[in-house]
């Protein structure tokens, strides 16, 4: 097997910045935005932030706390106060979700329409987990291979609880969160920056060394396939490095084998280490006594994640300082969040976040229309002045007016049209509203139809088909809607829970239609 590499092992002296890798983020926010990225282990809180400019992304500030002993509404306050110190307001707010903290799944979707896969996923994540679906919140990636009559899916499943305590400290914070990140999509980037310019015959793995864990993370054509927490972390070296070195190797071959019995990628060709690496140097050879003939295959490979972002000197120095732990996650996710696409925020947190952008967007459209008028209004008002002005000058020659009142008359029965169609405009939001009242966790609808004459018709799913019942007596008693009907009904089961799909027809009430 070959020998560990270290290359670009040594560590820089402080005061020194580190040379970047030449990657530049896109300027999403203006000319000089700030990102903060919170990441919380078990031990320890890791916060910082940084500004993305026409050169790219600079570190500005870290904070690490020690919170082993602290309850949430401490951590809570310690967040509050990072941005309050450092006077700081992110035009947007990344939490880090680190690999142990998520359950990874390749799955193969037979179809290649993504809203029919989206669809697939929503229906059956519940099978990949010991959870019931509500108890879960997930989020997927489509790899993109060659043509082919199904796709291959990368599933990302958190447990409610764990995303609902993260939504609790936020809250309590007073900060919003614009995405949950995992983490190891953005460390892929990052690997994948670290080795070009090196040819590869196969996958290329990244290895975080971490103070609580490890994590292996396999990219093949610059894309992540694979993504694996090995529990044995920098700390684990401290305490017993004998027994740490005997877990590390065992972990490390079971999730590269793990890798290969999927079938997702070729081969891994490289292994990338990077991290708190001085804890598994000299492994060599325990590797190849331990590992199996796979593994022993694989070059291994040294590198300081630190050359390869633009970090300031108070950046420098919490991280001489902090040198036990690693800060590879919150560096990569500032750097190529702005390429993520997997994002674990609540449902109902991103629900609103769209209730409330399209709000703004109607907003501004109604806005938009009453400048249009306005401006109408004052050329029409200029039309009728010059009008006017004529008309005193007709009286000279003639007093007769029939022709300008006429005129006159036409213009005010426009205006009375005009302010007729203004006064329409709006209803389909409160149709929207009046049925969105009448939803609940145990209800979710897909389907609204309606036209000009006030048919409406109403599809989705209930827990119960008394909820459907009961949904349908809600709509007759909101005296918005008439002849009320359920024309169809059936029960089924979604994973291991029976649920009623219904569709419904109804007439909006006199005086509310369209």
């Amino acid at each position: 097997m070959p020998s560990m590499k270290k290359e670009n092992a040594s560590q820089p002296s402080q005061g020194e910045t580190p040379k970047r890798s030449g990657f530049k983020a896109p300027l999403k926010f203006g000319a000089s935005s700030i990102t903060l990225v919170v990441c919380l282990g078990s031990e320890y809180l890791k916060i910082g932030h940084g500004r993305y400019s026409q050169g790219g992304v600079r570190v500005e500030n870290l904070l690490v706390e020690k919170i082993e002993k602290r309850n949430d509404a401490e951590i809570a306050q310690i967040l509050a106060s990072y941005c309050k110190g450092k006077k700081i307001k992110p035009a947007q707010v990344l939490f880090v979700l680190p690999s142990k903290q998520f359950i990874f799944k390749n799955v193969d979707i037979p179809s290649t329409e993504k809203e029919e896969v989206s669809k697939i996923i929503d229906l059956q994540a519940g099978r990949f987990t010991p959870y019931l679906r509500e108890e879960i919140v997930i989020d997927f990636l489509c790899l993109d291979t060659l043509t082919q009559h199904f796709t291959s899916v990368l599933l990302f499943i958190v447990n409610r609880k764990i995303a609902d305590r993260y939504a609790s400290i936020f809250e309590m914070a007073r900060v919003e969160v614009d995405k949950v990140i995992v983490a190891s999509e953005c460390m892929a980037m990052s690997y994948d920056n670290a080795i070009q310019g090196t040819p590869l015959q196969g996958a290329l793995g990244g290895l975080h060394i971490g103070e609580e864990y490890s994590e292996l993370t396999v990219l093949d054509n610059h894309q992540i396939v694979f993504v694996r927490s090995i529990p044995v972390g920098a700390s684990a070296f401290k305490k017993n490095q004998e027994q740490a070195r005997i877990d590390f190797v065992t972990e490390l071959d079971k999730s590269i084998n793990a890798y290969h019995d999927q079938g997702v990628g070729k081969p891994i060709h490289m292994l990338f280490a990077t991290g708190l690496v001085e804890s598994i140097q000299n492994l060599d050879a325990d590797i190849k006594k331990m590992s199996s003939p796979q593994t022993n295959t694989i070059e291994f490979s040294v590198f300081d994640y630190r050359k390869l972002f633009s970090v300031s000197e108070p950046v420098m120095t919490v991280m001489n300082q902090a040198n036990y732990l690693s800060f590879f996650e919150i560096f990569s996710v500032l750097s190529y969040a702005h390429q993520a696409k997997i994002n674990i925020l609540l449902p109902e947190v991103k629900l609103q976040r769209r209730v409330r952008e399209g709000s703004k967007e109607a907003l501004g459209m109604g806005i938009l229309i009453m400048l249009i008028f306005l401006l109408l209004s004052l050329i029409m008002g200029s039309r009728i002045y010059f009008k006017k002005v004529m008309n005193q000058k007709l009286e000279k020659l003639d007093h007769s007016y029939g022709e300008e009142a006429k005129k006159l008359e036409t213009i005010s029965t426009k205006n009375r049209i005009v302010k007729k169609l203004l006064d329409n405009r709006g209803k389909e939001l409160q149709i929207l509203n009046v049925i969105n009242g009448f939803i609940g966790d145990d209800l979710y609808l897909s389907q609204i139809n309606y036209d000009n004459e006030g048919n409406v018709t109403i599809a989705g799913t209930a827990a119960s088909m008394s909820r459907v019942f009961a949904f349908v007596t809600q709509l007759k008693e909101s005296n918005r809607f008439s002849k009320v009907e359920t024309k169809e009904t059936k029960s089924r089961k979604e994973g291991k829970q029976d649920v009623a799909d219904f569709l419904i027809e109804c007439v909006l009430a006199q005086g509310f239609l369209l």
